[in-house]
């Protein structure tokens, strides 16, 4: 997990219980539910592409059990 992330969910009170999606890592078939969309969240789209590696490089920390 980065540290990042770890920051963002646990600002959010969801750490321990979901993944942000941009960092699961898929190597077999997964289901998948989303919880915010952009009809949702009123946002105007769904943000820029996303780049083909983390930016910025990432500091990992432990995922908590």
């Amino acid at each position: 997990m980065t540290k990042a992330e770890r920051e963002v969910l646990e600002s959010r009170d969801l750490l321990g219980q979901v993944r942000l999606s941009c960092q699961a890592l898929c190597d077999h078939d997964v289901k998948v539910r989303v919880l915010m969309t952009v009809t949702s969240t009123g946002l105007d789209g769904p943000g820029n592409k996303p780049e083909p590696e983390i930016t910025p490089p990432p500091e990992w920390v432990e995922k908590p059990s």
